[in-house]
């Protein structure tokens, strides 16, 4: 029989590939930071790890250099770097990285919701769809959305730019209410 201090040495054991698994989280979110936009860069709270922060921004900068070792091995130090943080700040920001994505895919759901309304719109049942919206939102102006169809189809008809529809589609994501267009 073994004895019970020889098993409980094993407890801690981590293999390696669970290790490897780990370091692919890690490695990944780093990623994800390093590519985010400046502005999106910014909202990341770095609370208390100004330089983990530094080491982020030098990544950003290697990235758009065009020899890729730099970056790789600078990749692998920011993983080393969240390797040896604590579990709660990796997993804030996991958290942030996570709702700047999700409001980059609430902003293109948005998006594509107004640009389907504004070529239903455009298209050969407008009349329907215009009453369907109106019944739905009642600070629309009527009028005003059927003036710029109008216009949107003769520039479309004469073969000019589409200012009529951008104008329309300007219209519809100032007007309707959130659940809709913002």
């Amino acid at each position: 029989m073994h004895d019970t201090e020889t098993i409980n040495e094993y407890d801690d054991w981590i293999s390696k590939s669970q290790l490897k698994r780990e370091s692919k989280v890690l490695h990944t979110l780093g990623e994800e930071i390093v590519c985010l936009s400046q502005t999106e860069f910014d909202r990341v709270d770095f609370t208390d790890h100004e330089d983990f922060r530094q080491e982020l921004l030098l990544a950003r900068k290697l990235k758009s250099n065009t020899q890729h070792e730099p970056y790789r091995r600078e990749m692998l130090h920011v993983e080393r770097l969240m390797r040896s943080m604590e579990e709660e700040f990796i997993a804030r920001l996991r958290q942030d990285v996570d709702t700047i994505h999700g409001k980059k895919v609430a902003g293109n759901a948005a998006f594509h919701r107004l640009e389907k309304i504004r070529y239903d719109l455009l298209g050969e049942n407008s009349k329907e769809t215009l009453d369907a919206l109106m019944a739905q939102e009642s600070g629309l102006d009527r009028n005003k959305i059927r003036m710029l169809i109008k216009k949107a189809r003769k520039e479309a008809a004469e073969g000019r730019p589409p200012a009529g529809s951008r104008e329309l589609f300007r219209y519809l994501r100032e007007n309707l209410s959130e659940g809709l267009g913002s």
